[in-house]
């Protein structure tokens, strides 16, 4: 009769440690989800809407851990460093995640893949094949179909210039009141111009011959 009643414990405390295992999963799971694809929902959610699902997002993994560190330490001494297990996922996960920038790893990845094809824009920019058409604004120029996906926020680029003055922009944010982030093509290497584009430059990293990763405010 002890054993099955010892048994039945058991079986209840690993029920228990994989429920809160599961949480701790989810929760480390929407952070890193969050911080992997924040500029792709940006682009489906638009920079309105998404930062109130990241503020969620957040929220969720803070509840997760404050559950299982409660979890840990409400352990009877015996089971204690078996119970630890899900908090101490969930705070690997945070540690990772405040100190791996996601985000330009992401573009880093991004303008490696589509550089020839930014690159093949740019040709068509320069020899007039494509030109501003947008109603919007006389100097952006939509994408064709199959190269929307070079420039977020809409598919459109900024191009400003001509010749070895050339500059052009491909977003990669496209936010509101000047902010912005993207990669610009200067045809004569040459530093990108903000007043051109109408913004405060923040940041600017060279990434390649003709090509810089600008940040406007």
């Amino acid at each position: 009769m002890e054993d099955e009643i010892k048994q039945i414990k058991n079986n209840q405390s690993n029920i228990t440690f994989y429920f809160m295992l599961t949480i701790a999963i989810i929760g480390s799971t929407i952070i890193l989800f969050l911080n992997i694809y924040h500029l792709t929902l940006v682009e489906i959610l638009t920079p309105f809407l998404a930062p109130f699902i990241e503020i969620l997002g957040v929220i969720v993994f803070f509840m997760c851990s404050l559950i299982v560190f409660v979890y840990f330490v409400v352990s009877k001494s015996v089971n204690r460093a078996r119970n630890g297990i899900p908090f101490l996922l969930n705070l690997i996960i945070f540690i990772l995640v405040s100190i791996v920038p996601f985000t330009s790893i992401v573009l880093d990845i991004d303008f490696r893949l589509n550089k020839k094809d930014r690159e093949d824009v740019v040709r068509m920019v320069l020899d007039g094949s494509l030109k501003p058409n947008s109603s919007d604004n006389d100097l952006l120029i939509r994408l064709p179909e199959e190269y929307k996906k070079l420039s977020k926020g809409g598919g459109e680029i900024w191009a400003e210039g001509h010749g070895q003055s050339a500059q052009i922009l491909f977003f990669t944010y496209r936010g509101v009141m000047g902010n912005m982030d993207g990669f610009i093509y200067t045809a004569n290497d040459s530093t990108p111009d903000e007043m051109l584009f109408g913004g405060y430059f923040i940041k600017v990293k060279k990434l390649d011959k003709n090509w810089y990763f600008v940040r406007a405010a």
